[in-house]
């Protein structure tokens, strides 16, 4: 059976303020990014997928949009939009956009004329109440009521005050809405990721949460959030956006679904829909939230395969804009940060990565003079926000390493030279050369691409042992998560030394010197993958 592009392919994000700075302001741009393209296609990835660029007064940057039709003029202008876009296509990249609609700006001139009066034309385009009716929080800190004194009433944001939530229960709001999705998939856009989209419906009877007893690092996560979020008329209006973009060929939706930590991967699961009718693909981030074990990433990546059923399709990421960078949380351990890529692009469905990624780039470091982040702000020193993640592409060895001429808006990560793409390009050992050859086999191999996963149980508490099977073939994949040397015998997972041919390891010495017999030695978080 053939597969749409966006089952089976690589998607590379880009948070474009950090990316590439093309007009010396210190902040990545579409320019800057169309000049790195050809970098992005020799990664041997399928698609980019751009964090909001849209006009926005940036309270939360770009998550606050105040034109859904224009570009924020620190990124350029609509025609660069349109430039990167048919460039990109040009080199047979998909291109992705972020997209915000469970709010916006409270700058959106829907806001503007809400806010008048309760019988402007847009009125109910937001979600308004005479009095605070509930106990909703923010997610960023405070009430999630605010009043306003134009209209003398009280406005619902699941965020900032600045990001008032959509009324997505009145149809004259979906139909605008749906008029800006129209937009840019008429200028050529192939899919978009959609922001906290299991949050577009409240409660019509604006019942409180209930409480969760505990230490907490925010008032929001005291809450159970059965009410401002996961409301059951959510699927049908994600069927009826589905509906739309199925319209216009070979297009995509992927949704961000707001869980509780440290997933559910069965409730993002739900938002494909029992027939695929409603997103094309959600992210589970359960991987993320879970500690570095063979038994528990197992049993995590397990869970979200069985939500997802053998007919959906999983999605598989490890780094976003809004977790520290999966090195980062290694501690700096290149091995562990390898045998998890290792695990991630060779399971069936789509990978998300994360610019930088490639280079085993960690977080930056951000002190409290550096902090963009309006929730790193709120609650520093406790929760350093999501800059540190956050922080400028490293290009080039020297003082602006590639990125810009300027100081950049946010630091480099301590010792970035050492992560410079020109020094990784010519060294056979780097992170960045392991990618590229990962990413090179995934995209040959038909097995990888299509097969199915079915994991193997193991006497050793340390190993996690798998296997992707199709008609074109089977591949067995042996991933030691301990820091210590672990022996395997290929026979206790029925597979005979003749059968089994390596092709492939996270270690830098030969794969054919590790194999002997049937008997093979892993060392510390290596993982190695066979061909049977």
């Amino acid at each position: 059976m053939d597969l749409a592009w966006w089952q089976n392919c690589i998607v590379y994000q880009i948070y474009p303020r950090s990316f590439q700075d093309s007009n010396d302001d210190g902040v990545g741009d579409l320019k800057g990014l169309v000049r790195r393209l050809d970098y992005i296609k020799a990664l041997g990835v399928h698609a980019i997928w751009l964090s909001p660029i849209f006009a926005s007064p940036m309270a939360d940057f770009g998550y606050d949009v105040s034109d859904y039709r224009a570009i924020d003029p620190i990124f350029g202008s609509l025609e660069d939009a349109r430039a990167l876009i048919s460039s990109a296509h040009e080199l047979s990249l998909k291109v992705i956009f972020d997209l915000v609609l469970n709010h916006t700006s409270n700058s959106h001139p829907w806001f503007l004329d809400s806010r008048k009066s309760r019988t402007s034309e847009k009125a109910d385009y937001y979600i308004w109440k005479d009095s605070i009716p509930n106990n909703w929080k923010g997610a960023f800190g405070g009430k999630g009521w605010t009043y306003d004194k134009e209209r003398g009433q009280y406005y619902f944001h699941s965020f900032l005050p600045e990001q008032p939530d959509l009324n997505w229960r009145n149809p004259a709001t979906v139909d605008a809405i749906f008029g800006e999705v129209s937009f840019w998939l008429k200028e050529g856009v192939d899919g978009f990721r959609l922001d906290v989209i299991n949050s577009i419906i409240k409660d019509d009877s604006f019942r409180d949460n209930p409480r969760i007893f505990g230490s907490r690092p925010r008032p929001y996560d005291m809450q159970r959030h059965i009410f401002d979020r996961n409301r059951p008329e959510t699927h049908g209006k994600l069927s009826l956006l589905r509906r739309l973009v199925d319209t216009y060929p070979d297009r995509m939706l992927v949704g961000e679904i707001m869980v509780e930590n440290p997933g559910e991967p069965e409730l993002a699961a739900s938002y494909l829909g029992s027939r695929s009718e409603e997103l094309n693909l959600t992210f589970d981030f359960s991987l993320i939230n879970t500690t570095f074990s063979a038994q528990k990433w197992q049993r995590s990546a397990k869970r979200w395969y069985e939500a997802v059923g053998k007919h959906r399709t999983p999605t598989w990421v490890l780094n976003n804009h809004d977790v520290n960078r999966s090195i980062t949380r290694f501690g700096g351990n290149e091995k562990k940060a390898r045998l998890a890529t290792l695990f991630l692009l060779t399971q069936r469905g789509t990978v998300f990565l994360y610019y930088g990624e490639e280079l085993g780039l960690p977080d930056s470091s951000i002190y409290r003079k550096d902090l963009r982040d309006p929730l790193g702000k709120r609650y520093w020193p406790f929760y350093r926000g999501r800059d540190p993640q956050r922080g400028p592409m490293v290009w080039t060895v020297g003082e602006t390493h590639g990125f810009s001429e300027v100081e950049p808006w946010l630091p480099f990560s301590k010792g970035a030279n050492r992560y410079a793409v020109e020094n990784q390009e010519m060294e056979g050992d780097s992170m960045l050369t392991f990618y590229k050859s990962l990413i090179q086999f995934r995209n040959t191999e038909p097995v990888l691409l299509s097969g199915i996963c079915e994991f193997h149980p193991s006497d050793n508490p340390n190993l996690m042992v798998y296997t992707r099977t199709s008609e074109e073939g089977k591949l067995l994949v042996v991933l030691n998560f301990s820091a210590k040397e672990q022996a395997v015998s290929l026979m206790e997972f029925g597979v005979h030394a003749n059968t089994a041919q390596p092709v492939f390891t996270t270690s830098s010495e030969s794969v054919q010197q590790k194999f002997s017999l049937g008997n093979l030695v892993l060392s510390g978080h290596e993982g190695v993958l066979f061909r049977l």
